[in-house]
This record gives C-alpha cells, structure tokens and sequence, in this order.
C-alpha cells in the first residue's frame, strides 16, 4: 500500500506490538487463564511508537514495519 499510495503523499507503516497484548479483544475466559503471565504486554507499549508516527519526527516514513517492544532500538538505529 506505500508504495501505491507515496505519489498522493499518504504514507502508510505498520505498527506492531510485539507480542500478545492485554486489549478488549481476549475473550475473558483466556483472559483469566493468561493472568499473571509476564509475557503479555500491556496496551501502554503501544504509545511511544503511536507518538512518533504522529509527529514530524516521521515525515516521510513510508513503507516501514514498526515493532513497539523493538521500537527504542529501531528509533536509536534509524538516528544514526
């Protein structure tokens, strides 16, 4: 879709969170099996990445795959 959409200026990326993520869309019995387990991420990590991609920090991203548990070691890669 990037580059579809790069000659009408849209820019399209795809935010990741990493892993399975506490959201309203697990069923509650899951929910409660899974309580406790350190692996689920909280919808929180999502929020860094979603500040960035709406600022003009990102101009002109296109076309990239954002990982949020990834999201400080790609930022600090891509500054370099």
């Amino acid at each position: 879709m990037a580059e579809d959409l790069r000659e009408y200026g849209v820019t399209v990326n795809m935010l990741l969170s990493g892993g399975a993520t506490v959201t309203g869309m697990i069923p509650e019995e899951v929910k409660r099996d899974l309580e406790g387990n350190s692996q689920l991420l909280k919808p929180e990590i999502m929020a860094k990445p979603i500040v960035y991609l709406a600022s003009e920090q990102s101009e002109g991203l296109t076309g990239e795959r954002l990982v949020a548990t990834e999201f400080d070691s790609w930022l600090k890669n891509r500054n370099q």
